[in-house]
Order: C-alpha cells, then structure tokens, then sequence
C-alpha cells in the first residue's frame, strides 16, 4: 500500500478541486489534463489498498486524528474490503468518466465547474465510503448532495435542468434529514459517532431506539435513491459518476 494511501485518495481529489479555477487560468487543455491526472492518482492509491486488505497484511485497519476531542469527533479512515471496494469503484470510474469528459463536453461552456464539481464529487464520495465516523461521514454526504444538484442542473438554462435540480435540492434534504435524526439518537444513546465503538456497545441501546435509527437510516436511503431518476438531465459523462452515491447508499 503507498503510504497515506486511505487520506489521500479522498484528499487529493478534494483538495485539487479547489485548484480547478487557477489551473484553469493556463489554458484549457492544462485544466483537463489536471482533473485526468488528480483522478489517475486518487485511482492508484485506491489500488494500492487492495493486495493489504485482502491479504489481511494490514497492521491497522483504522487511522484516527483528533479534530473536536470535547465532543468525542475525530477524523479518521476505516479501510476493510467493503470500503476498499467501493473507493476503487468510485476512483476508477471517476477517472474514466473524466477521459471521456475531454471528449464528450468539449464545447461547452461552464467546463470550469463541471470539473470542479467533478473532482469534489469524486473526492466527498470516497470519503464517505472510507469514513469511521457517522460525523464525518454526514459531511461528505452533504458535499455529495451539493455537488449532484450541481450537476443534475449543469445547463442551468435549460428549464427541465433546474427543476431536476430542485427536485433532487428537496429529495436529498428529505434524506439529510433522517440521517441526522438517526446519528443524533445514536451519539444520545451511547456518545460517540465512531462505527466501531457505536458496534461495540449497541447492545446498551434500547430497543425502540434501534428501530427508530433503522428506520430513519431506511427513510434517508430510500429519499437519496428517489432523487435517482432525475439524473438524466445532467451531462452524459456524469451519469455514471451520478449513480455511484445511490449503490453506496445501499451498502
């Protein structure tokens, strides 16, 4: 595994994200090749992970740092073959959606965003399945959320855009909504957002509890796949990236 592997292949498609708009400023093909080579890179450290993990080589699964120790909130990455799997997904078809980007939306206005938003959506949705922490991952989901209604409205001249925009806007907030009433009752019950401690000590959490969390993780589930149908109003080559958050939701 390269080292860091587990950050970096969020935190470089993220954090290059915000670069978009300066490298821009050199050209066109120079913001292009950027977003291909940031994507190829994020798509190499996922790789890396995958002889560790299943092998069983690893000598931590878990890479924790401080970030709110008041409230018990770290940021951190948990790696096993379910996250593995997922973020090699997301990396490597994110690289492939970009190449065909060079083609496909060349022409188009607005280039600058899209790849923005690209890079963003690329970096937020890999952090999400890497997360060991319901707080973090709640982050990236919102940044999920953010960059789909962006893209579903993309051509935002288009009437039939924006309202897939809106509709996905109201749809994901449905979600975000359930979600976060599952994570507080959670952190209220046993205090603390990590998946290995919330596992550890579910058994201290009444049952009516557990089955309000369990449906209310069901409700967000079900509002951010609805918001699904609305992809097909986005670019072509950001339909595939598009259907990625909706096969996460479901793991």
């Amino acid at each position: 595994m390269i080292p860091y592997a587990p950050w970096l292949v969020w935190l470089v498609p993220t954090l290059s994200s915000l670069l978009v708009p300066l490298v821009a400023r050199l050209g066109r093909r120079a913001r292009e090749y950027f977003a291909v080579l940031v994507c190829l890179a994020a798509t190499i450290f996922a790789f890396s992970m995958v002889p560790d993990v299943y092998f069983n080589t690893l000598e931590s699964n878990e890479y924790t740092l401080q970030w709110i120790p008041s409230l018990g909130i770290s940021a951190g990455v948990f790696i096993d073959p379910l996250s593995v799997l997922f973020a090699s997904l997301i990396s490597f078809f994110g690289f492939v959606v970009i190449l065909y980007s060079l083609g496909y939306m060349s022409g188009e206005e607005g280039l600058t965003r899209y790849y923005f938003f690209m890079l963003l959506f690329i970096g937020s949705m890999t952090g999400l399945v890497i997360s060991d922490n319901f707080f973090q991952m709640f982050i990236f989901w919102e940044i999920v959320g953010l960059c789909s209604y962006s893209l579903v409205s993309f051509w935002y001249k288009r009437p039939e855009a924006v309202n897939a925009g809106i509709k996905v806007f109201l749809m994901t907030r449905v979600g975000d909504v359930c979600l976060l009433a599952a994570i507080t009752l959670l952190y209220a019950s046993i205090g603390s957002f990590s998946f290995r401690y919330i596992i550890e000590h579910v058994s201290n959490v009444p049952l009516p509890t557990l089955t309000s969390v369990a449906f209310l993780m069901l409700g967000g589930a079900i509002a951010i796949s609805a918001s699904k149908t609305t992809a097909p109003t986005s670019p072509t080559s950001s339909h595939a990236q598009f259907s990625l958050p909706f096969e996460v939701t479901e793991r």
